[in-house]
């Protein structure tokens, strides 16, 4: 999609045209005249949204199809899809010159969170391998797996597919939406803020895509913590973007600039530094195979 497809769904958001034609109305007149725009605003934008799938003619009317399911059915976030987050940020982006003034980025939309969580479950299946690969491979014999920030559990399931001891730790209210997602798996959930503190015991303490939505000061934190929660031989993975080996990674760190008050991508030797400091030892960044990534790994000495 490009952003001429994804600014015509955030316009179609902010009007009501969305609401109108996914819950009460099926023609560009009644959608017209729900949501307050003109027919011919009306028609041109439910005529491109059956163009991008979201909407299909049944009669002379439309309806959604289950690619629109992410904007009105919240209760299970494998259905909701990455473009409900993307016009989030797309709220956001708008608002990026106030926040450049400010420092401070808008609040929250009520189904921020939501739509969040679902757009992390979209991550490819190819691409949880490669990294729940990378993270096996500093540390062969593990046993106990952390996933801080796991969010929907993609890499936790896939831990625990491979015969790993898996804790699940996220925020309060991302634990809240994925409990009955993972109730059947072998996860266990802890909810807690990884910058504050984390449950110990473990070899592998993993986190992916979370360090550029934080701070270097909350990262310092995550890292130290991390250590804490190891065992001695422990190893520590992170999973990101590392400027000047990703490419778009600087552009990334201006989405976070949008997204966040003190998120950024960072550098290998900013990554480097933060695990040293800690106390890891052998830390080494490696791209991961078949991604954009990188791994950022360091093991806790065992004396």
């Amino acid at each position: 999609m490009d952003y001429r497809g994804l600014l015509l769904l955030w316009a179609a958001r902010e009007t009501g045209v969305l609401d109108a034609v996914t819950l009460h109305a099926g023609t560009p007149a009644a959608v017209a005249d729900e949501a307050d725009v003109t027919e011919r605003a009306a028609r041109i934008t439910l005529q491109a949204l059956e163009e991008m799938g979201f909407l299909e003619r049944v009669g002379n009317e439309y309806e959604a199809t289950n690619r629109a399911l992410g904007f009105f059915a919240k209760t299970d976030v494998r259905s909701i899809g990455s473009v409900p987050h993307r016009l989030d940020c797309v709220d956001r982006w708008l608002e990026l010159p106030e926040t450049m003034r400010t420092g401070d980025p808008p609040a929250k939309s009520e189904d921020w969170e939501t739509n969040f969580v679902g757009a992390m479950a979209t991550v490819d299946e190819a691409t949880v391998r490669a990294c729940v690969t990378a993270a096996v491979h500093a540390r062969p014999d593990a046993e106990r797996v952390l996933d801080i920030g796991g969010g929907p559990g993609s890499f936790a399931t896939e831990f625990a597919r491979r015969d790993f001891e898996v804790t699940l730790f996220d925020r309060p209210a991302v634990v809240d939406r994925v409990e009955r997602l993972l109730a059947d798996e072998p996860v266990e959930l802890v909810a807690g803020d990884a910058t504050d503190d984390l449950p110990d015991g473990f070899d592998v303490a993993f986190c992916s895509r979370v360090a550029h939505a934080l701070g270097p000061d909350e990262n310092r934190r995550l890292v130290a913590n991390a250590y804490d929660a190891l065992e001695p031989g422990g190893a520590i993975v992170l999973v990101d973007r590392v400027r000047g080996r990703s490419e778009g990674a600087a552009l990334l760190g201006a989405h976070m600039l949008a997204q966040t008050e003190r998120g950024d991508a960072y550098t290998a030797e900013t990554f480097t530094d933060w695990l040293d400091d800690a106390g890891f030892r052998n830390v080494a960044v490696r791209d991961v195979p078949g991604t954009n990534m990188q791994v950022i790994a360091g093991r806790v000495p065992r004396d």
